[in-house]
């Protein structure tokens, strides 16, 4: 009888509780529908959640500020004990829970850009850590905070020093990864800005674009082989080359196979359309890049080259600064300012793509983009006029320095004399090397040879081939040998300095890769009659050192 009465009082007990957790759920929905109807607050309730995330965070409403707290600890838990798949997972349901508190987004991409991928041996276990940290700001913190400039500081310093530096051994695989995904992107429009941005956003601008008739068509086509739209563009994105099925890139054109999906919608006279609508999409959903905003930057700095990270920085820096400026916050905008013209110079010295190989890191080359020197001059300038000239002065009077000697090394002579000329007069103690240009940048180069960083290693041998190829090609044999022979010595001392540890972080590429890649970019900007003169030359025997062999063909199979 006591028992029954006890079953009795447990299940009266059991329904009453039930009873309440509906009732408090039904509150809480109701109490989420009006805070979002009235806009009382910024964020809709968490959805996508496991169920346990998704009951706890319903049940205690306001207090979902205690489930990211424990999640916090559990992640930072996971880490100790090397359990890093978990801890992506928690990062993104802390970042659901909490998507305001953007600085607990921030850190967490750090954390697993540098901390977690420094664990793993493996360039491309640690590329997929850096990627983490990455996308946790780019597809989800960017969600919930679409404008906001702590997160675009935040990416854009990932872009700049993960990427960008040569501080991580697997430096040079996450740039050739990267070069390879904005390959794929681009496409053949690359740099076609203004093309991109004209491509429809929507199904429905698309079709907009075509005319009914012609959409309806396409559609047709794509129901034909069992595709959506939004399989059609998924099959896109993983195709090999970024392309339409059935499509490829040639010099620069697209080729078609017959009978394929590419060749029905080639012949439907809607693929340069479609191409930059999946394009477009691609650029502007997933990396969340704006093509308007690219096409501002470049004529605002000039041609960056988009396959490197500099240019991102750049990018993610220029959002931040226009969000930084209208809250007056003049800290942050002095970090924003400070990351364009530290990617600036980055890309002066080192921000042109020359060639590289996914499967070999060893053969990355790039070298100075010299057409951004002015922009980035005008951007110091401008900094130190801003924020008061002791906050800039160190790093402008750094770069003009480097500049003489870039432009030397490179002959361009003309503006190595106007930097030259510019540097002694706003910064005479640093000038002091030498009362001339010569005397200057001769002295300027045998103190960089001692401590050279890899830009300067890397452009210091191909400004001495280059200047080979120019004496070369006006008759100068020897001072083109001398020229030669500076450049081997230069790549054999740099070679020697950093030693066979930090090869695979910071060696160059092969000589002869240099070489030939600088013979290549002579025969681009020389005058025709230098170019022909110097084709000459290299042909005859007498260019001796000079002459590059050809890539010996790969093997033929067994």
């Amino acid at each position: 009888m006591k028992l029954s009465k006890l079953s009795a009082s447990l299940l009266i007990i059991l329904v009453a509780l039930a009873a309440l957790v509906g009732a408090l759920s039904a509150v809480q929905s109701r109490m989420n529908a009006i805070r979002i109807d009235q806009e009382l607050t910024d964020t809709e309730p968490i959805d996508n959640a496991p169920p346990v995330v998704a009951f706890t965070t319903v049940a205690l409403g306001g207090f979902r500020g205690l489930v990211a707290d424990y999640l916090w600890l559990r992640s930072q838990r996971m880490q100790e004990l090397g359990n890093y798949f978990e801890t992506v997972q928690l990062a993104s349901w802390i970042t659901k829970l909490q998507p305001r508190f953007t600085g607990a987004a921030a850190f967490l991409a750090w954390n697993m850009a540098y901390n977690v991928s420094v664990t793993f041996t493996r360039p491309e276990d640690r590329w997929r850590w850096v990627q983490r940290g990455i996308e946790l700001i780019r597809d989800e913190a960017l969600v919930y905070n679409p404008s906001d400039p702590e997160l675009f500081q935040q990416l854009g310093w990932i872009y700049q020093h993960k990427l960008g530096k040569d501080l991580d051994d697997a430096n040079r695989y996450y740039k050739t990864q990267f070069a390879y995904e904005m390959i794929r992107v681009f496409g053949p429009l690359a740099n076609e800005w203004e093309v991109i941005a004209q491509g429809a956003l929507t199904p429905g601008k698309l079709e907009a674009q075509l005319g009914t008739e012609k959409y309806s068509e396409f559609m047709r086509i794509l129901g034909a082989q069992g595709l959506t739209f939004e399989d059609f563009e998924r099959q896109f994105r993983d195709s090999a080359d970024g392309l339409i099925p059935g499509s490829s890139v040639q010099n620069g054109s697209l080729g078609f196979a017959p009978g394929t999906l590419a060749k029905s919608i080639a012949d439907l006279g809607i693929y340069p359309q479609v191409d930059t609508c999946l394009r477009h999409r691609w650029l502007f959903y997933h990396y969340r890049l704006d093509p308007a905003i690219i096409d501002t930057i470049t004529r605002a700095f000039g041609p960056l080259d988009w396959r490197l990270s500099e240019a991102h920085a750049i990018y993610w820096a220029f959002r931040g600064l226009r969000e930084w400026s209208k809250s007056e916050d003049h800290f942050k905008a002095l970090q924003c300012d400070r990351m364009i013209f530290q990617s600036l110079n980055a890309a002066f010295q080192g921000g042109v793509l020359v060639g590289f190989d996914v499967g070999n890191t060893g053969l990355l080359e790039t070298r100075p983009n010299l057409e951004v020197a002015d922009a980035c001059r005008r951007y110091y300038q401008d900094s130190m006029d801003k924020y008061g000239d002791q906050t800039i002065h160190g790093a402008f009077e750094n770069f003009m320095v480097d500049a003489v000697v870039y432009f030397y090394k490179y002959g361009a002579r003309s503006k190595a004399k106007e930097y030259f000329d510019e540097g002694k007069r706003r910064f005479a103690y640093r000038f002091r090397n030498g009362p001339d240009l010569d005397t200057f940048a001769l002295k300027e180069l045998e103190e960089d040879i001692e401590v050279m960083s890899y830009n300067q290693g890397q452009s210091t041998v191909q400004g001495f081939l280059i200047n080979a190829c120019y004496a070369l090609a006006n008759g100068n044999l020897e001072d083109a040998v001398a020229y030669e022979r500076t450049a081997r010595a230069v790549y054999d001392k740099y070679q020697s300095f950093i030693g066979d540890s930090t090869k695979v972080r910071r060696g160059l590429p092969p000589y002869e890769q240099m070489k030939r890649n600088a013979i290549e970019y002579c025969y681009q900007v020389f005058p025709p009659d230098a170019g022909a003169r110097l084709r000459a030359a290299l042909a005859s025997e007498q260019a001796a050192n000079l002459a590059v062999p050809k890539p010996s063909p790969p093997a033929e199979a067994p």
